[in-house]
């Protein structure tokens, strides 16, 4: 009876510890598609910045493209999501880990200060467009935006991530 009850002990401990190895790797995917989705909305904000900057020839479709105030809002936002980007690489979601799944070089880990520094460059930006357009001048705006995405966004995938393959056409 003591062999069977051994034995019942090893299997569950085993099955445990499977689930726990399966909870990590799905916490981990998790975490690059949480982290996806907010780069993606990074870049949402960035384009409709960059939208309303251009401008419409039609009347009507300017006054979509929205007011300083949008862009105001849209650029707290940016700062807000660039605090939170720091903490959102945690070890075990990188490029060697998730390969086809993470893009994350080893390299923000490794230069870990390097990055932070990144994240507060974007987020130090996004402020000074939040402050351009608290002017409502949509000269200012645009003369803050000149250089954001290849100061942050730009510089930072350059040396933290690396680039996505192409999808190949059918």
């Amino acid at each position: 009876m003591t062999k069977w009850l051994k034995s019942f002990v090893l299997i569950a401990a085993g099955i445990g510890f499977i689930t726990t190895l399966q909870i990590d790797v799905a916490a981990a995917a998790d975490t690059v598609k949480t982290r996806q989705a907010v780069m993606k909305e990074l870049s949402a904000h960035n384009k409709a910045i960059g939208v309303y900057l251009k401008g419409h020839k039609n009347p009507k479709r300017e006054a979509r493209l929205g007011m300083p105030g949008d862009i105001e809002l849209r650029a707290l936002a940016m700062a807000s999501l660039a605090k939170r980007l720091p903490g959102m690489f945690p070890k075990g979601t990188g490029l060697t880990d998730m390969p086809g799944k993470s893009y994350a070089k080893p390299a923000v880990w490794s230069q870990s200060g390097k990055f932070r520094a990144a994240a507060d460059t974007l987020a130090s930006w996004a402020k000074d467009i939040e402050q351009a357009a608290a002017t409502g001048d949509k000269a200012k705006i645009a003369a803050t935006m000149r250089g954001f995405g290849k100061a942050t966004c730009g510089n930072c995938h350059k040396t933290f991530r690396m680039k996505k393959p192409k999808k190949k056409k059918k």
